[in-house]
């Protein structure tokens, strides 16, 4: 199969003709050209004094001779290969040199940045970072020759303090910035220097491990923010009084309070299964409409997909097919029972205290009440009530010494 393959290939740089040859001597004129290593493929017998067939160029000037000799009539039906190719395109001279300006014009191209990626930011939004970038002139647009990368480096670790390593590599026309995000440690105090642990936030004490140092609340116990919980100060009758890094978990009942709105007139949307689609050409900020035809639907959603055309290894140029798709829906109202609302603006808030709290703390219990608008709509604010560790580290300020 290989072989087939690349003897079709080889066939078609040469160039190869596709005859027609009639006569009432076909065989001999299929053996003679094989005497005169005349190769033919493909043949096809037509009817009695027909036959069609393929023959590389070389061989089809040889079969003159042999045409004249048996009283023969060969054809041309079809010229095949690079050759022919390559001679129909220099016929026109202005396909030619649009191919070569085409050319020029990739070439100048890919001298330009024309894509600008932000990769390894956590926290930073790529958004900001590539606003700097682009006061220090690496944007879309810029000349590749006339960006220093180092320099631009510098300048955006001077000017963003949240960064501790930026690497910006140009490759083909894409700008790929690396960056290591700033990590603030938290504030350690050292295990063996002296410390209490005190409340974090106001709560109902639900348990206590003390791991070291002297409990100053136990369970049930209501605390506020700052107060005491495990005294680094251990003091004990008839044993010197001694001073510890106190360590323990105090769990209490703490509450949160969120708000939020929710519609009571929906608007719901229903796709009937119709779409018609949009075919634009998108070049740098200009959009072009290849098929001409407005949607015709009076309501539709519509989905985009965007592709870019011209992008081989790290080149890419800021040339688009974008097609949109539209879907026909029915609009309709839907009235929500204040039930379903208060439900559904319960869990939207769970969802965003969940996102707030760390992992480990644990949501033990909720309670709404909500308020009618006029506008259609109910304000409804929940209580959360989570169990969490309140403790922390607070530095004991004294001067011990031992009796």
């Amino acid at each position: 199969m290989k072989t087939i393959l690349a003897i079709r290939i080889w066939n078609y740089l040469k160039g190869y003709v596709i005859i027609k040859v009639e006569g009432i001597n076909l065989e001999r004129f299929i053996n003679l050209a094989i005497t005169n290593n005349i190769i033919f493929w493909d043949i096809e017998r037509v009817n009695y004094t027909t036959l069609k067939g393929k023959v590389g160029l070389k061989g089809y000037k040889h079969l003159r001779s042999i045409r004249k000799r048996i009283n023969c009539r060969v054809s041309i039906l079809e010229r095949k290969g690079c050759p022919f190719l390559l001679h129909r395109i220099f016929k026109r001279k202005a396909l030619v040199a649009g191919g070569i300006s085409a050319i020029l014009i990739m070439y100048f191209l890919t001298s330009f940045v024309w894509v600008v990626e932000v990769q390894g930011n956590e926290r930073m939004p790529s958004e900001r970072i590539i606003r700097e970038l682009e006061s220090f002139g690496l944007k879309p647009g810029a000349f590749k020759p006339y960006i220093d990368t180092r320099e631009v480096e510098t300048k955006l670790l001077i000017e963003m303090d949240q960064l501790v390593w930026v690497g910006i590599n140009i490759l083909g026309t894409r700008a790929v910035v690396d960056i290591v995000e700033r990590t603030e440690p938290p504030p350690l105090i050292d295990k063996n220097a002296p410390c209490n642990i005190v409340a974090k936030k106001d709560g109902i004490i639900n348990d206590i491990y003390v791991y070291q140092g002297q409990a100053a609340v136990k369970v049930s116990d209501t605390v506020k923010v700052g107060q005491l919980l495990i005294s680094g100060i251990v003091e004990q009758p008839g044993k010197p009084t001694r001073v510890v890094h106190a360590m323990g978990r105090v769990e209490a009942r703490t509450w949160y309070q969120l708000t939020e709105e929710q519609q009571l007139r929906l608007v719901k949307r229903e796709r009937t299964g119709r779409m018609e689609r949009g075919v634009f050409l998108r070049v740098g900020e200009r959009t072009l409409s290849l098929n001409r035809k407005a949607c015709e639907f009076e309501n539709f959603d519509t989905e985009t997909e965007t592709s870019r055309l011209i992008e081989w290894r790290n080149i890419t140029l800021p040339v688009e097919l974008v097609i949109e798709k539209y879907y026909e829906v029915i609009v309709e109202e839907e009235i929500l029972p204040v039930e379903v609302a208060v439900e559904r603006a319960v869990e939207k808030t769970a969802q965003r205290l969940t996102g707030m709290l760390p992992r480990e703390v644990e949501i033990s219990d909720r309670k709404a009440k909500y308020i009618e608008t006029e506008t259609d709509t109910i304000r409804v604010d929940v209580i959360f009530e989570t169990l969490e560790d309140i403790g922390l580290e607070e530095k004991i300020d004294i001067n011990y010494r031992e009796d």
